[in-house]
């Protein structure tokens, strides 16, 4: 009868964590998501850039001198996977035209968006990965001790293998980054409000 009511405990303690576990999954789901439209629209900005910058050198062609302070030199810096193209100027920023800084300020804010997003994918993958390996270590000690008096040992284990795979972190800490992210997240879409 003991050894029931241990386990039916141990299987609602399972309950409750699991429920981080579950926002920690819809976290992902939705940061996938924004890893995604973050992405395309990092795309979108750097081909209009570079239609932008067609067009005006374009326009500039025919009066074009060789000493013009313009000179569009491919700058391709590795993103996250995309090339920019950046202006440069000879004569420096004080000959950039104003709309050239914001188009700058825009781009950068599109490259800032993606880079934190994929961060924070990246974070939530280790931790789902992590969250499924503590779980396939656990379950099956939970389940054959479960049947014997062996069940008292259960928060022993579990406590060895949580401080071997979260090196000594509690992943459910209510001031854990990732619980703190993943809340805020998923406030975001429960208002409909997207970043």
């Amino acid at each position: 009868m003991r050894a029931i009511l241990l386990t039916v405990a141990a299987c609602l303690l399972a309950g409750c964590i699991s429920s981080n576990r579950l926002r920690e999954a819809h976290c992902l789901a939705a940061t996938m998501m924004d890893t995604l439209q973050a992405k395309n629209d990092l795309k979108s900005a750097e081909d209009a850039w570079r239609a932008i910058q067609q067009a005006r050198f374009e326009r500039s062609r025919p009066g074009q001198h060789p000493s013009s302070p313009l000179n569009l030199i491919s700058d391709r810096n590795l993103v996250s996977g995309a090339i920019s193209l950046v202006p440069r100027y000879a004569e420096g920023a004080a000959n950039r035209p104003r709309e050239l800084d914001e188009e700058r300020a825009l781009y950068g804010h599109v490259q800032v968006r993606y880079r934190e997003s994929t961060e924070w994918y990246g974070r939530l993958v280790h931790r789902v990965q992590t969250r499924l390996e503590e779980d396939d270590m656990l379950y099956p000690v939970l389940g054959m001790l479960a049947t014997s008096p062996g069940i008292v040992f259960y928060p022993l284990v579990r406590w060895n293998v949580r401080s071997v795979l979260w090196e000594g972190v509690d992943p459910d800490a209510e001031d854990d980054p990732v619980q703190i992210f993943c809340t805020a997240r998923l406030e975001q879409e429960i208002h409909g409000l997207h970043p």
